[in-house]
C-alpha cells in the first residue's frame, strides 16, 4: 500500500517538478520583461479575481468533492463514466453562468480585492480589461478539473501532474515570441491560450481512451452522486471563499502603496512563486494522491491504514520541507537575486522581495500541512470543519496584517500569513484526532530533531560557499547548492535519518 501511495505522489511530483520549473523560467522572464511594473501590478489583481472562481469551481471542488466521491467507484467504470459525463455537464451550464457575470461585473470585483487601484486610473482600467479576458480561461479550467478528478478516480496521475505545464509553457512562448507586438496584453493573452490547451489536451485523451466525457444533461441533475456532492459542497464554498480571502487580504494590504511602497504586490507575487514551489511539488501532491487511499479506507472503517497513510504523508513532508525551509531563511536574498534580478526587476525590487519570502518560509510546512490535514477531512466527507477553521484563520490573518504592516510594511503581511497558517494547522489537526483517535508517532519527534540539525546544516554550508567565492552570481549558487547536497546527504547518513537508510539498502540492492 504504502510503496503503491509512493509511486503515485512520485509520478505527481514528478509532473509538478517539471512544470514548476517552466514556473521559474516562466517568472525569470516576467521579472526581466515587467519587473515590478503597473502592468503586471495589474495583472496580479486580474489573474486573482478568476482564481477565486477557480479555487471554488475547479481545483475545490475536485479536490474536496469530485475525487472523493468519484474515487468510490474506481472498480466500476460504467457507472464511473456516466457519473463523469453528468458532472461535466452540470459544471458546463455552471460555469457558463460565471463567465458571464464575472464579465458583466468585472470592475467591481477589481476596486474590492485592491482598493489602491481607485487612485490609480490606469492600473484599474488594465486590470479590468484583464479580468474579462481571464474569466474565459476559468471557463477551461473548471472543466479541466473535472477531467483530473475523473483521472484521480482511476488512478491516473501521470497526464493530469504534467498537463498543467502548458499554463508555463504558453507564457513562455507569448513572452518570447509576442512581447513586442502585445507588450501589455502578452500576459493575459498567453493565459487564455494555456486554458483552451489544457482543456483540449485532456479531452482528446480521454476521447483516444473510449472514455470521452460527452454532454449528458438528461438525468444529470436528478443524479443521487451529483447531488450528495453538491450538498457536500456547500461548506466547501464558505472554506473556499475564506481561503481566497485570505489571499485578498495580501492583496488589498499590498495594494496600499503609500504604506508599503511602490511594487508591493509584485513582491508578494515574486515570494509566491518561490513557495508555490516546494508548496507544489511536495504538499499539494502528497495530499491529492494521499485522498484516493484515505477515502478508500474510510469507506471500508479502516482507520489504522487511514492513520498509516496519513503518517506515511507527514513524514514525506517533514523530510522535504524543513531543509527547503532552513534554505529559504538562511539564502532568500541570494535566490532572489540569481532568479529575478535581470532587465527591469532592479535591486528596489531585490531588497523589497527577500523579506517577504523570508516570513512566508515560517509557514511553508504549515502550509504543506494544511494541505493534507485539509484533505484528510474530505476523505471523511467533511467540507464543513476545514471552512470553520479557515474562517478563524481568516479573521487572525486580518488582525495580525493590520499589526505588522506598520513596522514591517509588506514583509509583515507575510508574517501574517504564515502565523494564520500555524494556527489553522494546529486547529485541523487537533479537531482531526478527536473524530479518528490519537495517532501515535512512534519517533518522529527524535526524525524531526535531526531533520532541523540537517537543515541548518545544509542551508548554513550553501551560504558560507556563496560568501566566500567571488564568482559570478551563477556559479555561486550553482556551487553553493552543491555544498549544501554533499552536507545534506553526508549528515543524512550521520544521523541516520529513515529514508537515507531506506536509499542506502535500495542502492545495496542494485
Amino acid at each position: 500500500m504504502l510503496k503503491r501511495l509512493a509511486k503515485n505522489t512520485t509520478v505527481l511530483s514528478l509532473g509538478t517538478l517539471f512544470c514548476r520549473i517552466l514556473g521559474l523560467i516562466r517568472d525569470i522572464l516576467i521579472a526581466t520583461y515587467f519587473g515590478t511594473s503597473k502592468i503586471l501590478e495589474a495583472f496580479i489583481v486580474a489573474f486573482r479575481i478568476p482564481n477565486v472562481f477557480r479555487s471554488l469551481l475547479g481545483e475545490g471542488f475536485s479536490d474536496s468533492v469530485a475525487t472523493p466521491v468519484l474515487s468510490e467507484y474506481h472498480n466500476q467504470r460504467e457507472r464511473l463514466l456516466t457519473l463523469g459525463r453528468r458532472l461535466f455537464s452540470v459544471s458546463l451550464i455552471i460555469l457558463g453562468i460565471v463567465v458571464i457575470l464575472g464579465i458583466l461585473f468585472s470592475k467591481y470585483l477589481v476596486i474590492a480585492i485592491a482598493p489602491g487601484f481607485l487612485k490609480e486610473s490606469y492600473k484599474l482600467s488594465l486590470a479590468n480589461i484583464f479580468t474579462k479576458i481571464t474569466f474565459f480561461y476559468l471557463f477551461f479550467m473548471g472543466l479541466v478539473a473535472v477531467m483530473c478528478s475523473f483521472l484521480y478516480a482511476l488512478k491516473k496521475f501521470a497526464l493530469p501532474a504534467f498537463v498543467p505545464s502548458l499554463f508555463n509553457i504558453s507564457l513562455i512562448c507569448g513572452i518570447l515570441f509576442f512581447h513586442r507586438y502585445l507588450h501589455n496584453y502578452i500576459l493575459v493573452l498567453s493565459v487564455l491560450v494555456a486554458g483552451l490547451l489544457q482543456f483540449l489536451s485532456l479531452y482528446l485523451y480521454l476521447a483516444s481512451k473510449k472514455m470521452r466525457l460527452t454532454f449528458e444533461f438528461r438525468n444529470s441533475f436528478k443524479d443521487k452522486d451529483i447531488i450528495r456532492m453538491f450538498k457536500l459542497f456547500v461548506p466547501r464554498i464558505w472554506s473556499s471563499i475564506v481561503y481566497q480571502l485570505n489571499i485578498f487580504v495580501d492583496t488589498i494590504f499590498a495594494s496600499l502603496s503609500w504604506i508599503v511602497g511602490s511594487g508591493a504586490l509584485a513582491a508578494i507575487y515574486y515570494a509566491n512563486r518561490i513557495i508555490q514551489f516546494p508548496l507544489a511539488l511536495i504538499g499539494i501532491s502528497i495530499a491529492r494522491v494521499a485522498i484516493v487511499d484515505l477515502s478508500g479506507f474510510y469507506k471500508e472503517n479502516n482507520l489504522e491504514d487511514f492513520k498509516k497513510v496519513l503518517i506515511f504523508s507527514f513524514q514525506n513532508i517533514l523530510f522535504f520541507i524543513i531543509p527547503i525551509t532552513f534554505l529559504f531563511l538562511f539564502m532568500a536574498q541570494e535566490i532572489i537575486e540569481v532568479i529575478f534580478v535581470h532587465g527591469k526587476f532592479s535591486t528596489y525590487s531585490l531588497v523589497l522581495t527577500y523579506p517577504v519570502l523570508v516570513f512566508y518560509s515560517l509557514g511553508l510546512f504549515f502550509f504543506c500541512g494544511i494541505k493534507l490535514l485539509v484533505n484528510s477531512f474530505y476523505s471523511l466527507k467533511d467540507t464543513l470543519t476545514p471552512a470553520k477553521t479557515a474562517t478563524f484563520a481568516l479573521i487572525a490573518n486580518v488582525i495580525l496584517s493590520a499589526i505588522f504592516i506598520f513596522p514591517l510594511q509588506v514583509a509583515g503581511v507575510a508574517l501574517a500569513s504564515s502565523l494564520a497558517g500555524l494556527f489553522n494547522f494546529l486547529l485541523l489537526y487537533h479537531l482531526l484526532i478527536k473524530r479518528i483517535g490519537l495517532i501515535k508517532w512512534e519517533g518522529s519527534l527524535w526524525e524531526v530533531v535531526k531533520l532541523f540539525i540537517l537543515g541548518v546544516l545544509t542551508a548554513g554550508a550553501a551560504k558560507v560557499v556563496w560568501m566566500i567565492l567571488g564568482y559570478n552570481k551563477y556559479i555561486r549558487i550553482g556551487l553553493s547548492f552543491l555544498a549544501g547536497g554533499i552536507i545534506f546527504l553526508l549528515v543524512g547518513l550521520f544521523l541516520k535519518l529513515r529514508y537515507f537508510i531506506y536509499l542506502k539498502r535500495w542502492i545495496l540492492r542494485r
